[in-house]
């Protein structure tokens, strides 16, 4: 999403755009709220922790302050999570990870915290007592999951999942789904509950021949947003959010799953401000914005 973002933006307006990958959610909400940063991977799971000090920020008595100068663009479905492991590993549920070594997202990110929260849900077990969390950024835990350094991977895509493709094009996978029991377990329904959240299936058939699975795998699905900052200049975000929109078919030309980057999800599962830019852009197409949304720098 965001190396089309940068396409389209570079290609129609004045811009010069620098994507930075691999960061945890929670650093890049950090560096957007201190000014560092003009447009972000948001995460209302993120927005959520700032706002409340909690959580990655449980340390940071200024959290919630911070938190007030964040903003919202739009918001697009990040998709399912996926849990991942070789078809010919000896593990057929999410219990029998005692004891080994998973990547669940890098260190101090939103999808962490929920993977970590998915597996309580289902096996009761804890990170670090019961099994070993690898401490790795999205691309090396990925590479660590093919080349067989971790017995399993959750992380979040849409379906079907570039990666997991990959993953799929040279090797048998299985999915694990989330038992039925575990989606009233707190964890879980503290999860989804929140704004940002909510049940899916991965299609049994999502990654070819090499996907083993011969049913639906139940998972939960979130949604993420590309966030700014109320630094940046009105009139810079109202200009890239209006260039999104009216080439979306050049956003979405990449890939399948960037169909679901459109303005019918623009504000859905969103809790935080847009900025007064989205807001003006919003207004003149006629899409009704909700009262929570509004920042206070509109009227």
């Amino acid at each position: 999403m965001q190396v089309s973002m940068q396409s389209v933006w570079q290609k129609y307006l004045p811009v010069k755009v620098n994507v930075t990958s691999n960061m945890a959610s929670s650093r890049s909400a950090l560096n957007a709220a201190k000014g560092n940063v003009d447009f972000y991977l948001s995460s209302p799971t993120v927005n959520r922790y700032m706002a409340s000090g909690t959580q990655m920020y449980a340390g940071m008595s200024n959290a919630p302050e911070l938190y007030k100068n964040l903003r919202e663009v739009f918001h697009f479905p990040l998709g399912k999570y996926h849990i991942v492991v070789h078809a010919d590993s000896d593990i057929t549920s999410l219990k029998q990870i005692k004891g080994k070594r998973v990547f669940l997202g890098p260190p101090g990110g939103a999808a962490t915290d929920t993977a970590i929260k998915i597996v309580k849900a289902v096996t009761g077990y804890e990170p670090g007592t019961d099994y070993q969390m690898a401490r790795l950024d999205w691309q090396s835990g990925n590479q660590a999951f093919q080349d067989d350094q971790v017995a399993l991977l959750i992380a979040p895509q849409q379906v079907p999942g570039p990666s997991f493709q990959q993953v799929a094009l040279l090797h048998k996978v299985r999915f694990l789904p989330i038992p039925e029991e575990a989606f009233e377990h707190p964890e879980l329904k503290e999860v989804l509950n929140a704004t940002g959240f909510s049940r899916e299936q991965i299609p049994a058939d999502a990654y070819g021949d090499n996907q083993v699975n011969t049913t639906p795998v139940d998972t939960i699905g979130s949604w993420v947003g590309i966030g700014t900052s109320k630094f940046v200049d009105e009139e810079l975000v109202y200009q890239c959010t209006k260039t999104i929109f009216e080439h979306i078919d050049e956003v979405q030309a990449p890939a399948k799953f960037l169909g679901s980057v459109n303005i019918e999800n623009a504000l859905k599962q969103m809790s935080t401000p847009l900025h007064a830019g989205a807001v003006r852009y919003y207004r003149e197409k006629g899409i009704s914005i909700p009262s929570n949304l509004i920042p206070p720098e509109v009227d």
